[in-house]
């Protein structure tokens, strides 16, 4: 039985989410599925407490660091663009400007259809037409432009994981003053 709630007829009666609100939960899931592979915390923002315009902190023994997670069917895997774009709105940039520890901009690309999100075989589950792409950001970056550009070179794994927590690390190194003692 399929039911029109908020003008999207995809929903059937056993769903309480709209295609945007499961996006969202899809790409945050995840993104806590490759912390997990990699054996990382992941505190997800709880819904209403998104005062920082972030998804979640990944968790290292000396800090974590903030990721925004937007999921979209606009992109393809195997899609030929060296780059995906995504506009930012200003509350974010402002919210970002009082993050101190590495920040990271997510985007999970998924099939157009929900209903090809997971396939479910005799072999095993698993994530066609999936993928997740990554770039760091420095709120500086919006002075000129409000789009994000994520390179796909930059595809998320359980190793991009070491990279986030390498930019920690980073935060905890002395700063050279050049002068010898």
């Amino acid at each position: 039985m399929t039911l029109t709630v908020d003008g999207d007829s995809r929903l059937r009666s056993h769903q309480q989410l709209d295609l945007n609100a499961r996006k969202g939960r899809f790409g945050v899931v995840y993104m806590r599925g490759i912390a997990s592979q990699a054996g990382c915390g992941f505190d997800e923002t709880s819904p209403g407490e998104d005062t920082l315009a972030i998804d979640y902190t990944l968790s290292f023994p000396e800090a974590g660091v903030r990721v925004q997670v937007k999921t979209t069917k606009r992109y393809a895997v195997d899609g030929q663009e060296p780059e995906l774009t995504y506009s930012v709105e200003d509350s974010w940039v402002q919210k970002w400007s009082r993050v101190q520890v590495p920040l990271y901009f997510v985007i999970v690309v998924v099939p157009a259809s929900s209903e090809a999100w997971v396939a479910h075989e005799d072999a095993g589950t698993s994530l066609p037409g999936t993928a997740a792409y990554w770039v760091r950001l420095s709120p500086r970056q919006f002075e000129s432009s409000k789009t994000i550009r994520v390179p796909r070179s930059q595809r998320v794994t359980a190793a991009t994981m070491e990279l986030w927590h390498a930019d920690v690390l980073e935060l905890f190194r002395p700063l050279s003053t050049g002068v010898s003692s």
